[in-house]
């Protein structure tokens, strides 16, 4: 059997976006996220169970790059949702990577046009099968950016299961100082 994480209902769940994308954005764009649907079959809405998964997905993609520009924090806008039941999801972390015949790496992997051009196949395929083979709301992974947190995509279909209990909520900057400083970040001000 497939292994599942679950979410109780209640739950708060975090997401960190640009100011000009809805907080409730299930993008089918061009599939250039890691777990969309290579298809553009179904929508992926990316979400964390706190919100420093979502701000290190969003905010902290160059580790070897130490300063991060407030500028480009304030570009960025926080939202919450409350979970109305409990969800389901595909596990692809501790077991779940070998039932996908999948490694850590594997499901970490970061697309570049240029030097890793399909460093999102293995994701967007095993995407797919939990869309198409299970009735499941999404996966649960761990960040690839801070492994210590665990994030969620959320499937379209989902969309019913989760209320919007804030969007366009600016980022504190305290909180951020607090979040860099034990990774070894800065933040800079101009």
């Amino acid at each position: 059997m497939m292994p599942v994480a679950t979410i109780a209902a209640g739950r708060t769940l975090h997401r960190v976006h640009g100011k000009s994308v809805d907080a409730r954005w299930y993008g089918r764009k061009d599939a250039s996220w890691r777990w969309d649907d290579p298809d553009g079959q179904f929508g992926v809405l990316y979400l964390g169970k706190t919100l420093v998964g979502p701000f290190a997905e969003s905010l902290l993609r160059k580790p070897a790059d130490r300063d991060l520009l407030w500028d480009r924090v304030e570009q960025k806008r926080a939202a919450t949702f409350k979970t109305r039941r409990t969800l389901r999801l595909a596990k692809l972390h501790g077991p779940g990577l070998a039932w996908f015949q999948t490694t850590a790496a594997g499901v970490a992997a970061d697309f570049d046009p240029v030097t890793n051009p399909g460093g999102y196949d293995i994701t967007q395929r095993i995407s797919a099968i939990v869309y198409t083979e299970t009735a499941f709301d999404g996966i649960q992974y761990r960040s690839r950016f801070d492994t210590d947190e665990l994030c969620i995509a959320l499937f379209e279909r989902a969309d019913p299961a989760i209320d919007l209990t804030g969007e366009n909520l600016q980022i504190d900057k305290g909180w951020v100082r607090k979040i860099l400083k034990p990774r070894g970040f800065e933040l800079i001000e101009f």
